[in-house]
């Protein structure tokens, strides 16, 4: 039996200057190589800096299939994301951040609701938010689970979409295919892409 995912995994990083990134980067790496099914690939599409540059040169990234890709013009996360789907090999994409971490089950979990579900084409998964000393303090993505929130259980639609928008995409599944068809994300939204979900 097959244990992989085709999932590209994509991280965009605008500068290693963020307060903590060290320890952040490295609870996330740790995180993708802590997975209990594989995925093809991690993409990496990085600014200029050369501090991150050099972190990154010199990093242990361990068995993970790591593409490197320079982003030389002005760092935006939607522009380094829509760049590293474009030169992903995986069927399937996942967003990260780097001061992110994926459950140990998660892309075991991905593989199985992508086998029992083939005409879903996005799973959100359940985000744990914590403060910045790792102290819980909500969840994320969990409106749809509640009692008469959706049509179905688990299911989000546009509909819903349209009476409530605090979702979140950054560790989502998404099938490459459905974001080259909507043309990615829109370089002039800073903070959130749930809208560019609505379809017409």
């Amino acid at each position: 039996m097959n244990n992989t995912l085709s999932l590209s995994v994509i991280l965009p990083i605008k500068s290693s200057k963020a307060k903590d990134f060290d320890e952040y980067f490295e609870k996330a790496i740790s995180s993708l190589k802590n997975q209990q099914v594989g995925f093809e690939e991690l993409v990496i599409v990085h600014s200029q800096e050369q501090s991150l540059i050099d972190i990154l040169n010199s990093y242990d990234f361990g068995n993970l299939n790591v593409t490197k890709l320079l982003w030389d013009q002005e760092p935006n996360y939607a522009n380094q994301v829509n760049f590293g789907i474009k030169n992903a090999k995986g069927t399937w994409v996942s967003l990260f951040e780097f001061d992110d971490e994926y459950s140990s089950i998660w892309f075991k979990n991905v593989k199985k609701y992508v086998e029992s579900f083939p005409e879903v084409q996005m799973f959100l998964p359940v985000v744990v938010e914590t403060d910045e000393k790792g102290l819980f303090a909500g969840f994320t993505n969990e409106a749809t689970f509640a009692a008469n929130f959706s049509q179905e259980m688990g299911i989000l639609t546009n509909d819903t979409l349209q009476e409530y928008q605090n979702f979140q995409t950054a560790g989502s599944v998404i099938k490459k295919s459905v974001i080259e068809d909507f043309g990615g994300f829109k370089p002039s939204i800073k903070l959130t892409f749930i809208m560019s979900f609505y379809y017409d």
